[in-house]
């Protein structure tokens, strides 16, 4: 796979990766991206997110309480989506696609601020790291944050006054997946 420069490529070729080889992502290089990811602009500069980064046991306890979710999540795509689309979709809530590295996003709760401003602060750094990771030659794939399990993922790591967002699955892998088309009619110029 060869990783083009130009931003416009890199935004246009990024997919959700969905089953990742088991080719270790050098801790180096996962630094490289999360220090170049935090340069988000952010509200009032309060550059409130946090990233934490599960491998081998802390992983296995993310996938487990993940796993967990699925029972949340499979109700509210029944009669939405195929049902093959469901059954791949409960395949990765149980392994996360065998991803070797999860990170998980948090925000500060800042009292004074709007929580809308705080998470969507955190979002633009998510999507510099989601970026960047692709740039680095590696796939993707943000996991929602389930609200049942949100609670018992903040215990796993022991954090409080923290909101958890969302995770990301990363890694190396094998195969492209192909671009949905874009939808038409979202720009309006008035």
């Amino acid at each position: 796979m060869s990783f083009s420069n130009d931003i416009y490529e890199i935004i246009k070729t990024r997919r959700s990766i969905r089953s990742f080889n088991d080719k270790e992502v050098p801790d180096e290089l996962l630094d490289k991206i999360l220090q170049t990811a935090i340069w988000a602009p952010s509200g009032k500069n309060f550059q409130n997110w946090y990233f934490y980064v599960l491998k081998d046991e802390k992983l296995k306890e993310f996938i487990k309480i993940y796993k967990e979710s699925w029972e949340y999540v499979k109700p509210t795509l029944e009669g939405k989506l195929k049902s093959k689309i469901i059954e791949l979709t409960g395949k990765f809530f149980g392994n996360i696609g065998n991803a070797p590295v999860v990170i998980l996003a948090f925000s500060d709760i800042i009292p004074e601020e709007e929580p809308i401003t705080s998470m969507g602060s955190v979002f633009l750094a998510i999507q510099n790291l989601l970026l960047l990771a692709h740039k680095e030659g590696l796939g993707t794939c943000v996991l929602g944050r389930v609200e049942q399990k949100a609670e018992q993922v903040k215990k796993m790591l022991n954090i409080e006054n923290k909101e958890f967002l969302c995770g990301i699955a990363l890694g190396f892998y094998n195969r492209e997946s192909p671009a949905p088309p874009r939808r038409e009619g979202r720009s309006h110029w008035l």
